[in-house]
C-alpha cells in the first residue's frame, strides 16, 4: 500500500488499484498525518488544519469518523492509531511519496555522480503535478507546497550539477527551462540552463537568458546577477573558461623512449608536421608485429611540448585478454585526479566525464597496441587541442572512417638501417667484418626491429659466435619474419641455464602481464634471490622485459612461445607451480589484510606451501600500494582457482579483494568479488565463509542505498552463523542488520540489534567494530532521545577511530 501526496492525494492498493477516500476532509486528515509519518499528531491540530483554523462544533465528531473510515481502507504495512493526544500514522518511509522523495535526495548526496543521478531522477520522478492538488484545506497544502516544492527545485539543481560533473548537462535542459520559467531569478537553475544551451551551440539562447534573469533581479530584488552567473556568462560569451573546470592533476606515463631508433626520419617528419596542425588528427600507426611502432610513437611523442600531460596505455590488443576500455578509463580518471568514489560505474558515463577533464587542454594520449576502433573509441578525447597517437596491427578502418583517422603504416626496416641495428647492438666491429653475413642475418629476420635486437641480444652474449655462424644457424628454418623471429627465440631459450629456462616454462603457465622475485619464486619453488637473477638473466637477453622495479613481462611474440614451451615441464610439476602460486597470493594478501584497520576476519588455518619471503609490509599505505600492483594478477589467480576447482584458495583470495575494494570504495568490484567468493564458499559448503561474504555484501548493499536487500542478507549472514556466534563476522552482520533497520525508519527494532552486536563486540575485544557500533548506536539515539543521548556514543568512536589511526 502507497499514500502519494506529490500531486492529487491518491491511495494505492496492494493491487496498484486506487483505493477511493470519499470525503475531501479525509484526503485532507490523510495528507496531515502522511506529512508528519510516524509521529503523533494532536487532534486539535488535525482538526485545526482540516477546517483551516476555523473548526465547528462538531468537528471532533467528524475527526473520529474520518479516523474510523480510513481504518477500514488503510493496511498491508500503514497502520492508523491513537496515540495521545491523537493519533499516529504508521508505515515504512517508502510508502510516501513525499518522505521517499526525501531519503531518495539524501541518499544521492553520499554515492558517486553516476549513482547520485539516477537517485535523483527516481526522487523527480514521484512529482505527478502540485503537491495535494485535491486537498480543500489551503493551510494545509500551503505549508507543505512550501517545503516540498522547495525540495524539489534543490533536487532538479542537484541533478544538474552532478550530470555537469558527467558531462551530461544536456540531458536536464528541458526540466531546468520549465523550472527557470516559474522561478526567473533562481540563479543556479538558470547558471545550469546556460551551460546546457551553451554545450548544445545555443550560445545565443544561453545569452538571452542571462540578460533576461539580470533583468528580473533588478526588477524584482534590485540586485545585480551573482559572481557566478557573471562568471557563466563570460563562459559563453567567449567560449572558454577554466574556472569551470574541476582541478586535474598532470600526469606524465609516457614510458622510457628508445634512443636507439634508427630508420625512421621520414615517418618521424610526417608526424610532426601533422600534430603541429592547429587541429591535429588522431594519428594511428600500423604495422606488423615487432615492427617498432611503440618505439616510433614514443620517440614522437617525447618531442612534443604537451603542457597538460601526457596519458599512456598498453592496450593489450593482441593478448587473450585485451584491456577492457572501462578499466582504461578508470585508470586515466585516477591519473587526473578523479577520486575512486567518483568514478562512474557505466564506461559511457567514465567515457564523458574523461573528455570533460580533457576539454581545452594540451595533452598527448598515447594508445599502444589497440586492437579495434571499439576499444579505442572510448578513449578518445573530444577536445581538439589533444594529440592521440595509436598503435596496432590492425588497419583500424572503422577509426579512419568515422573519427577522421590518418593511418601511418610503419614497414620493416631498410636494409641499410637493419644492418645498423645490429651493429649498435651486437658491435660494429663486428657487423664491419663480414657486413654480407649481416645483411643475410637481417633478411633472415625479415628487417623486423625486434626479431634482430633478440638475434643481437644473442651474440652480445655470445662473443666467440660470429654472424655467418648465427646465419647458418637460422638459414635452416623457412625464411619468414615470424619463423626468423621464433628461431632466434628458441636458439636463445635452449642456450639458458637450467634454473633459467625452468622459469621461463613456467612463467608460461602462469600467464600473467608482469610478475615480481616473490611471485616468481613461489612459482618456482626457490629462493627469491635465484629467481631474482633468473627474470635478470631472461630480461638481458630480451626474452623479458623490465616493466618497473623489480617487476618483469614479456613481448606478445615471447608469451606465445612461453605457452609453447610450458608443455615441456611435466604436468605434476606444472600443477604444483599453480598450488604454489596460489599459496603465495593467498599467504601474501591475508597478511596484507591484517593491516587494514578495517579488517574484519580471515580464517586461521595456514596454507599448504608457505612462502619462504613475501614482500615487506609494515603499514596501511604498504599493503594497498601492494594490493594496487598486485589486484590484475590477483584477478588472474582468483580465475585460475575457479577453473580448476581450487574453492579454499578461490574464497579466500576473493575475500582479499574485497577488502581491498572496500578500502578502495571501489563498491561494484567489492560486490563482484564477493558473488565468486560466495559461490566457492557455497560449493564447499562452508557456513562461516558463506557468512563472510554475505555480511560483506549485506553492507555493499547499504553503502549503496539499498537497504532492504542489505537487511536480507545480513539476516542470512546471521542464519548461516547460529552456530559461530562468538565471531566479529557474526558481529558485523548484526551491526548492518541494525544499521539497515534504522534506515528503514524502525530505531527500536535496530536499537535492539545493535544493542546485541555490541555486547559480543566487548567480548571479542575488537576495537574497530567498537568504533562502528558506537557511531550507530549514537545516531540512533540521537533520533530517539537527542543529541545528549548520542553524545557519549559519539565520543567514544572518535577516540577509537583516533586509537586505530595512529
Amino acid at each position: 500500500m502507497r499514500i502519494r501526496l506529490l500531486g492529487p492525494v491518491e491511495l494505492i492498493g496492494t493491487d496498484g488499484q486506487l483505493v477511493e477516500l470519499g470525503a475531501a476532509k479525509r484526503r485532507t486528515v490523510l495528507a496531515a498525518l502522511a506529512l508528519e509519518l510516524n509521529k503523533v499528531v494532536s487532534a486539535d491540530r488535525l482538526m485545526t488544519m482540516a477546517w483551516d483554523d476555523n473548526p465547528p462544533p462538531s468537528a471532533r465528531a467528524a475527526l473520529q469518523g474520518h479516523i474510523a473510515q480510513l481504518r477500514k481502507v488503510l493496511g498491508n504495512g500503514v497502520e492508523l492509531i491513537t496515540k495521545a493526544p491523537g493519533y499516529q500514522l504508521v508505515a515504512d518511509r517508502c510508502m510516501v511519496d513525499a518522505t521517499r522523495f526525501d531519503d531518495l535526495i539524501t541518499q544521492a548526496r553520499t554515492v558517486s555522480a553516476a549513482d547520485g543521478v539516477e537517485l535523483l531522477r527516481s526522487a523527480l520522478a514521484l512529482w505527478r503535478g502540485p503537491v495535494l492538488a485535491d486537498v480543500p484545506a489551503a493551510q494545509v497544502r500551503d505549508q507543505a507546497a512550501a517545503w516540498l516544492d522547495e525540495a524539489r527545485l534543490v533536487a532538479l539543481q542537484d541533478l544538474g550539477e552532478q550530470l555537469a560533473q558527467l558531462g551530461r548537462i544536456t540531458e536536464v535542459i528541458a526540466d531546468l527551462r520549465d523550472a527557470v520559467e516559474s522561478h526567473p531569478t533562481r540563479e543556479p537553475l538558470v547558471e545550469l540552463l546556460m551551460r546546457g544551451l551553451f554545450e548544445t551551440g545555443r550560445q545565443a539562447e544561453a545569452l538571452r537568458l542571462f540578460h533576461q534573469t539580470r533583468t528580473a533581479l533588478a526588477d524584482e530584488l534590485g540586485v545585480d546577477p551573482s559572481s557566478s552567473l557573471q562568471q557563466t556568462y563570460q563562459l559563453v560569451l567567449t567560449g572558454a573558461d577554466d574556472s569551470f573546470d574541476p582541478p586535474v592533476a598532470t600526469p606524465a606515463q609516457l614510458p622510457r623512449q628508445n634512443r636507439g631508433l634508427v630508420g625512421r626520419d621520414g615517418q618521424l617528419a610526417e608526424l610532426a608536421a601533422g600534430l603541429r596542425q592547429s587541429d591535429p588528427a588522431v594519428r594511428v600507426l600500423t604495422g606488423p608485429a615487432g615492427v617498432g611502432k611503440t618505439a616510433l610513437a614514443l620517440h614522437s611523442a617525447h618531442t612534443l611540448d604537451m603542457p597538460d600531460g601526457q596519458l599512456f596505455v598498453d592496450l593489450k590488443g593482441f593478448d587473450d585478454q585485451p584491456m577492457d576500455p572501462g578499466v582504461v578509463l578508470a585508470g586515466f580518471l585516477r591519473a587526473l585526479g578523479v577520486a575512486d568514489a567518483r568514478i562512474p560505474a557505466c564506461v559511457t558515463e567514465r567515457s564523458a566525464l574523461y573528455r570533460s577533464l580533457l576539454a581545452g587542454r594540451r595533452m598527448l594520449v598515447l594508445l599502444d597496441n589497440a586492437h579495434s576502433a571499439d576499444q579505442v573509441r572510448p578513449l578518445l578525447p573530444g577536445a581538439s587541442s589533444c594529440v592521440v597517437l595509436v598503435t596496432s596491427r590492425h588497419r583500424l578502418d572503422d577509426l579512419i572512417v568515422t573519427e577522421g583517422a590518418v593511418p601511418l603504416p610503419v614497414d620493416v626496416l631498410a636494409p641499410d638501417d637493419a644492418v645498423t641495428v645490429l651493429g649498435m647492438l651486437a658491435g660494429r666491429d663486428r657487423v664491419a667484418a663480414d657486413r654480407r653475413a649481416a645483411m643475410e642475418l637481417a633478411d633472415l629476420c625479415g628487417r623486423s626491429p625486434l626479431a634482430l635486437r633478440i638475434v643481437a641480444g644473442r651474440l652480445m652474449n655470445s662473443p666467440q659466435w660470429t654472424l655467418r655462424d648465427m646465419v647458418v644457424e637460422l638459414s635452416g628454418k623457412r625464411r619468414k619474419p615470424r619463423v626468423a623471429v621464433d628461431a632466434a627465440v628458441e636458439r636463445t631459450y635452449r642456450r639458458l641455464e637450467p634454473s633459467a629456462a625452468r622459469q621461463l616454462r613456467l612463467l608460461g603457465r602462469y600467464g600473467g602481464d608482469d610478475i615480481d622475485q616473490y611471485a616468481a619464486a613461489a612459482l618456482t619453488g626457490t629462493r627469491t634471490d635465484e629467481a631474482w637473477s633468473n627474470l635478470d638473466t631472461l630480461a638481458a637477453v630480451h626474452l623479458l622485459r623490465e616493466n618497473g622495479r623489480d617487476r618483469y613481462g614479456c613481448y606478445g611474440l615471447e608469451r606465445r612461445f612461453m605457452t609453447r614451451i610450458a608443455a615441456e615441464e611435466p604436468l605434476e610439476q606444472l600443477e604444483a607451480a599453480t598450488v604454489r602460486l596460489l599459496d603465495y597470493y593467498v599467504q601474501t594478501a591475508e597478511q596484507a589484510c591484517k593491516l587494514l584497520p578495517d579488517h574484519i576476519w580471515s580464517p586461521q588455518s595456514p596454507v599448504e606451501y608457505p612462502a619462504a619471503e613475501t614482500p615487506p609490509m609494515q603499514t596501511t599505505a604498504d599493503a594497498m600500494r601492494w594490493f594496487a600492483v598486485e589486484s590484475a594478477s590477483m584477478h588472474r589467480m582468483l580465475d585460475l582457482a575457479v577453473e580448476q576447482g581450487y574453492q579454499e584458495r578461490a574464497w579466500r583470495l576473493a575475500l582479499c579483494l574485497a577488502r581491498f575494494y572496500f578500502r578502495r570504495g571501489d563498491l561494484v568490484r567489492q560486490l563482484a568479488v564477493c558473488g565468486i567468493g560466495l559461490t566457492a564458499a557455497e560449493r564447499l559448503g562452508n557456513n562461516e565463509a558463506q557468512a563472510v561474504f554475505l555480511a560483506c555484501n549485506a553492507n555493499v548493499q547499504l553503502e549503496r542505498g539499498r537497504v532492504r536487500d542489505a537487511l536480507r542478507l545480513a539476516r542470512r549472514a546471521t542464519d548461516l552463523y547460529s552456530q559461530h556466534k562468538v565471531s566479529t563476522v557474526y558481529a558485523l552482520a548484526l551491526h548492518t542488520a541494525g544499521s539497515a533497520m534504522y534506515a528503514l525508519g524502525r530505531p527500536h527494532g535496530a536499537l535492539m540489534l545493535l544493542y546485541q552486536g555490541h555486547a559480543l563486540v566487548n567480548d571479542l575485544g575488537d576495537r574497530y567494530l567498537d568504533a562502528l557500533y558506537h557511531q550507530e548506536i549514537g545516531n540512533v539515539m540521537a533520533h530517539l532521545g537527542g543529541e545528549h543521548a548520542a553524545r557519549p556514543h559519539w565520543s567514544q568512536a572518535e577516540r577509537l577511530h583516533e586509537y586505530l589511526a595512529s
